[in-house]
């Protein structure tokens, strides 16, 4: 890892990426949970707001293509797909982006065959899933022994369905309004992940006290990460209050409260990531 900017924008992709997927995938879900009684105006109205979760997926995407030098780079990333657990993080996140970005056009036909959205919708899940396990795995890498732990995924999980759980219930909340049960319970699930995550951070901290390798320790990177820890559960926690005020709110007032809280959420996210990019030690010199 060069330092500096590489682990910013790193931390930018796994904070909002893997999120944003499993927002889209919980939307999916709902959907198709409710297709059987949803008219088509509130089909499609719920469908273009898949923009949310693709804008915040897409986001993440560019900000870690960043790292990449140049964008000729890029194409390398493709090279060792099936062996390089970048390469297949890279593809999967792709097919995630065109398997949604497909749905979500295809929703804008005058007219559509609502079996083959729902199958794209099905696709677009599957599709999320491998997204997240592939990202998740992507830095177990045996010569860094400060990643190659079991931590790793975890975090990144927890840290995405907190935010993901509170990115959901925003979007549900502003088109459905705060009598949909859907946006309360994901915001409850919100309020659990974040508990989950500060001890798995905890944990994780505890863990990179005894890595090290000929020069250094993992921790010594990282002194700040008990700050992060209490400034996550601080951040995380004054978002889900906004965004549990904005589920009292009609109308514009809260669409705009929502999306504070989630920007809080996020945020809180991002700066959880840092810590694990930071702690890179690889064994030997």
């Amino acid at each position: 890892m060069a330092g500096g900017f590489s682990e910013v924008s790193l931390a930018m992709f796994t904070a909002l990426s893997p999120a944003g997927a499993l927002t889209f995938a919980l939307m999916a879900a709902y959907l198709l949970a409710h297709a059987k009684r949803m008219d088509q105006a509130l089909w499609d109205r719920v469908s273009h707001a898949f923009l949310v979760p693709l804008g915040v997926v897409w986001m993440g995407f560019m900000a870690s293509a960043t790292h990449l030098g140049t964008p000729a780079n890029a194409l390398h990333a493709f090279a060792g797909i099936g062996r390089s657990p970048l390469s297949n993080e890279v593809l999967c996140t792709v097919v995630f982006l065109f398997v949604g970005g497909m749905y979500w056009l295809y929703t804008y036909k005058i007219s559509y065959l609502k079996s083959l959205a729902q199958a794209l919708l099905v696709c677009s899940i599957v599709a999320s899933a491998l997204m997240m396990w592939f990202t998740a795995f992507a830095y177990s890498v045996p010569t860094v022994p400060s990643w190659d732990t079991w931590h790793t995924p975890l975090n990144l999980w927890g840290l995405s369905f907190a935010a993901g759980t509170a990115l959901a219930s925003c979007v549900l909340g502003v088109l459905f309004g705060r009598d949909d049960r859907w946006p309360r319970v994901l915001r409850r699930i919100s309020y659990v992940c974040v508990v989950g995550v500060v001890l798995l951070l905890g944990m994780h901290a505890r863990f990179l006290a005894g890595v090290e390798n000929n020069v250094a320790g993992a921790y010594q990177a990282v002194p700040w990460y008990g700050v992060v820890i209490v400034s996550y559960a601080a951040i995380s926690l004054a978002g889900l209050y906004v965004l549990g005020k904005a589920a009292r709110c009609e109308g514009w007032r809260g669409a705009v409260m929502g999306s504070l809280g989630c920007v809080l959420v996020f945020i809180a996210t991002f700066l959880a990531r840092l810590p694990f990019y930071f702690s890179y030690l690889s064994a030997g010199f």
